[in-house]
């Protein structure tokens, strides 16, 4: 909720002309030239099931691209990186800013589905209907 009212207040200080819209879009999101990929800046903000993350990411319309998707663990660890932790709680690029520990991969593996721990840098699978401290950030392909 908290994520909404902020997109919802950073659209209204757009439209009023308070902000320039190259540094409105700058802060939404992250481009990584190296890697093809943009990512949002902050994961979805609250706990979340695999199959409803799936779903937020392929319903998702944000800063104007509706091709958004659930990243696959590969890409998730393209953004991982030991020296944030001098700066956050979380193993992330310091660009990208997450709520939890945990973020939702699109693999699977029979039952099992993917995740991506920014605390301790490992590749997890587990159940989908498992939501504690489980989120997810969207990307999308720019090349």
């Amino acid at each position: 909720m908290i994520h909404g009212f902020k997109i919802y207040l950073l659209l209204m200080l757009l439209l009023a002309g308070w902000i320039p819209l190259a540094v409105a879009e700058e802060s939404l999101i992250f481009v990584d030239n190296s890697t093809g990929l943009m990512w949002q800046t902050q994961d979805n903000g609250f706990d979340i099931s695999w199959p409803e993350a799936k779903e937020y990411c392929e319903k998702l319309h944000y800063t104007g691209f509706s091709d958004w998707s659930m990243p696959t663990q590969e890409e998730l660890a393209t953004i991982y990186r030991l020296e944030a932790a001098e700066t956050s709680d979380y193993y992330i690029l310091h660009d990208i800013k997450i709520s939890a520990c945990c973020q939702w991969a699109s693999d699977t593996k029979k039952e099992k589905v993917a995740s991506f721990d920014f605390e301790y840098g490992h590749r997890d699978w587990g159940y989908p209907m498992s939501t504690v401290d489980a989120r997810v950030i969207a990307v999308r392909k720019i090349k």
